[in-house]
């Protein structure tokens, strides 16, 4: 059976399964959510994810952050429809889908509060905090919640309680260091 990476109900159920169980530690931790910042791509686990949180807890805000090099999210809530980009110019790579898709992109425009955007210093910024206070070496894509957080969803959130979704793919010391020079 294909699975595509970002798009349809397979997809999406799935990545919903991330969003449900992030709720269920939350709530069994005595605790709820203000927010949730998940980082996006193609917009299948943003979907997923955002759907769970809002079947489960509606009140709370879901925002998606994607690097400013690669916005076909953000480029399709503008638009009112899925939309592509011509290419991908951010360290953020693995956010970089060429487009959204139509599924997806339902599912996000339905039960996503906001599109953000975040630059590749803000990412650099994200990544060395988590690394200095987590002791976290994530790839730029999973530092993209977190620089949503730090820039510019600060104002909005502070003081809130808020979690992120802290994804992406693998990255090597070389890959790792090369991407943390401006």
């Amino acid at each position: 059976v294909f699975v595509h990476p970002y798009e349809g109900p397979k997809t999406a159920l799935g990545t919903a399964s991330v969003g449900l169980e992030f709720m269920d530690q939350v709530a069994q931790a005595g605790d709820t959510l203000d927010a949730v910042i998940v980082a996006t791509g193609g917009g299948g686990l943003s979907a997923g994810v955002a759907c769970a949180v809002k079947q489960l807890r509606p009140q709370t805000a879901v925002y998606v952050v994607e690097p400013e090099g690669a916005d076909s999210m953000a480029r399709s809530f503008a638009a009112g429809s899925p939309q592509a980009i011509d290419a991908v110019r951010t360290i953020a790579d693995s956010l970089g889908a060429p487009r959204c898709e139509p599924y997806s992109f339902a599912l996000n425009r339905r039960f996503v509060d906001a599109v953000v955007l975040v630059d590749d210093d803000q990412i650099r910024q994200a990544m060395r905090l988590l690394f200095r206070v987590a002791k976290l070496v994530v790839e730029p894509a999973g530092a993209a919640a977190l620089a949503a957080l730090m820039f510019p969803l600060r104002a909005t959130l502070e003081g809130r309680t808020v979690g992120l979704i802290v994804c992406g793919a693998n990255t090597d010391p070389q890959t790792y260091c090369a991407q943390l020079q401006p």
